[in-house]
């Protein structure tokens, strides 16, 4: 079975705009509110941040909630070298 050369057309231009769609996902700005001044390369910023995370979460377990919890998160970025952004 043969596609129809526009139906071909269509689906290459799909699949180049998908990879396009990729390739610049690791380039749009992430929603973190933490940054890492000794990891100066933003792609293992992010990489770090998600390692790190995992980490406290680890180590906070799942009692503190709410603001406690917020503040035990907090705590131990800091403690990583994590510092806050500024808000704009």
């Amino acid at each position: 079975m043969r596609l129809k050369p526009s139906l071909a057309r269509l689906c290459l231009v799909f699949c180049l705009l998908m990879l396009l769609a990729l390739s610049l996902g690791g380039c749009l700005p992430k929603n973190k509110a933490w940054n890492h001044p000794r990891q100066p390369d933003p792609r293992k910023e992010d990489m770090l941040f998600v390692e790190d995370t995992k980490f406290c979460e680890g180590k906070i377990g799942s009692q503190p909630q709410g603001d406690a919890r917020e503040a035990a998160m907090a705590g131990c970025l800091k403690r990583l070298g994590w510092v806050p952004k500024e808000k704009d």
